[in-house]
């Protein structure tokens, strides 16, 4: 049974405050610093009511930045797994400006909606309490697709590493994708990203899918 600690951070906050925050919570994780900050508060969030034995340390919590299939990708380093559903890594996918905006009219948008958020900076950067006037103002920003590298039960196709599934949170509605890299393996985040390659297929009008490491 998965560990309710991870489980929550991963599979909960982290779409959660993706979703509704998209543009602010983009500018926190490009930030080295503001994106350990974001990602710890997320991580001791997601232990709140729990017992105190039933929190999980956040070692190995981290994040990188990746470019894929020509989407940049926020790629979460999780604490190890112990269970099935825990998840190795999750991968916001945000899509490129250009084709999020593809008009004027929705630049001025996406100008106005920076402003609003400049505007709420002095309140807590990430609230995840009810959504207050600049999460409305932001309701349409794009929205990043997210993904998570799932520990499963099973046999891993290769033997030096563990079972993985790929799975992908849309809103309330999760789907799973099937079967992901083996994990515990140096090359298991290279070869996620290169599963996400080809589920996200190449940008309209782009060549072959690629994945190179952007940070």
């Amino acid at each position: 049974m998965a560990r309710p600690h991870p489980y929550t951070f991963a599979h909960v906050l982290v779409p959660q405050l993706a979703g509704r925050r998209p543009a602010a919570v983009r500018r926190e994780l490009a930030d080295p610093a503001l994106a350990r900050e974001l990602l710890l508060y997320m991580w001791e969030k997601a232990a709140e009511g729990l017992p105190p034995a039933e929190h999980v340390p956040s070692r190995g919590l981290r994040l990188t930045w990746h470019e894929v299939a020509g989407r940049a990708v926020a790629l979460l380093h999780l604490p190890a797994p112990q269970a099935s559903t825990e998840a190795h890594f999750g991968a916001l996918v945000y899509e490129p400006e250009e084709e999020d905006y593809p008009d004027e009219d929705e630049a001025d948008d996406e100008d106005q909606e920076d402003d609003n958020d400049e505007a709420a900076d002095d309140a807590p950067a990430v609230g995840l309490g009810a959504p207050g006037p600049a999460d409305a103002a932001a309701a349409d920003a794009p929205r990043p697709r997210y993904f998570l590298l799932e520990a499963t039960l099973g046999r891993s196709s290769d033997e030096a590493g563990t079972p993985t599934a790929v799975g992908e949170w849309r809103g309330e509605h999760y789907r799973q994708l099937g079967r992901g890299p083996a994990a515990g393996r140096p090359d298991t985040a290279a070869n996620f990203l290169k599963a996400l390659a080809q589920v996200l297929g190449p940008l309209p009008g782009a060549g072959v899918p690629y994945m190179r490491i952007a940070r």
